[in-house]
């Protein structure tokens, strides 16, 4: 089996993970092709076979010392790459000894150790920016008889509002179904990352905006043979959508948000749904100080994420420098 056939049989494997995983391995593997060649291998003729520890190790430098990679990127691409080895390995595609393995794998946790990059800390938008980019969604202007334009702009609201009240990815939001919603507590259940369940909440007002383009919407999903249950949540309205009702991308989302940051004047603050999202977690720990109730209410699979949200509400710093500096001297 040549390499490029395997890298393909890789990425069309369901086991391998989402769309999105599959994605990033894609490019990690593009760029591992790309360093194959270089090293005289050519991926549409080469075996599987050509495979070594010297040659997967040998990546990671190549990523540093010619492609300038940052730390973050080189282990999403190690990653990537030792991965597809399992992949071969497990399904017996390419043989290795157990010792070359245990060098392989001792070698690519070495690397990342050493090459560890430094945590990221999230800088939510403040609130007189949210509440800006709300504004900025509530005071688009639809003309008259505009149906379709009511409802984009309802629509885009309710996203804005749910968003920020119930702190989903981009990737869960455009994955709720009208049947998720619960109108007992005003919430739904969604399964994130790693299948971890959660329930999110929303708040009056994004209940409210988001039953409000449900009524509005009305017509066109009783006009569809499909049950208006397994509807998606949030639709496409332009006019390439045609007579279905299809669910909105996460890249769409990502054009919603920052449209409203160009019209409320923001465009250079950066604000993308996963923003909003940090902005929610924010809140949460600063309303309760609690760090499993954080966890548990932005879909963490470990408390070590979680803690970044401690680091941005840490005050000690903030005060100690107005100790050395009174009145700002």
């Amino acid at each position: 089996m040549t390499l490029d056939t395997a890298i393909h049989r890789f990425l069309q494997d369901a086991s391998v993970g989402s769309t999105y995983t599959r994605r990033t391995y894609r490019s990690a593997l593009n760029r591992f092709r790309m360093y194959a060649q270089e090293q005289g291998i050519d991926p549409e003729v080469a075996q599987v076979t050509v495979l070594n520890v010297d040659l997967l190790l040998n990546f990671a430098t190549w990523l540093l010392n010619e492609q300038y990679a940052h730390k973050r990127t080189m282990q999403t691409y190690l990653s990537g790459v030792m991965s597809f080895v399992r992949f071969l390995f497990v399904r017996d595609l390419w043989q290795i000894s157990p010792k070359d393995m245990s060098r392989l794998t001792e070698g690519i946790q070495r690397l990342r150790r050493n090459q560890k990059p430094p945590a990221l800390v999230p800088h939510p938008p403040p609130l007189k920016e949210i509440q800006k980019l709300v504004e900025a969604a509530r005071a688009v202007q639809v003309e008259v008889g505009d149906d379709r334009g009511e409802l984009i702009k309802c629509r885009n609201v309710s996203i804005m509002e749910t968003l920020l009240s119930t702190g989903l990815r981009v990737g869960e939001l455009v994955k709720v179904l009208r049947k998720d919603l619960d109108s007992r507590d005003h919430s739904l259940w969604i399964r994130g990352k790693r299948g971890v369940e959660r329930q999110v909440f929303f708040s009056a007002e994004a209940w409210d905006v988001t039953q409000r383009y449900l009524k509005l919407r009305e017509p066109l999903d009783l006009a569809r043979t499909r049950s208006v249950g397994n509807l998606p949540l949030y639709c496409r309205h332009d006019l390439g959508a045609g007579p279905r009702m299809r669910g909105l991308t996460t890249q769409t989302v990502q054009g919603v948000i920052r449209k409203l940051a160009h019209v409320a004047r923001l465009e250079d603050r950066g604000i993308t749904p996963h923003a909003l999202r940090h902005y929610f977690g924010t809140r949460i720990y600063q309303v309760t100080g609690d760090l499993a109730v954080t966890q548990t209410a932005m879909g963490h699979t470990s408390p070590v994420t979680t803690r970044i949200y401690a680091k941005l509400n840490d005050r000690a710093v903030r005060d100690a420098h107005k100790k050395a500096f009174p009145s700002g001297k």
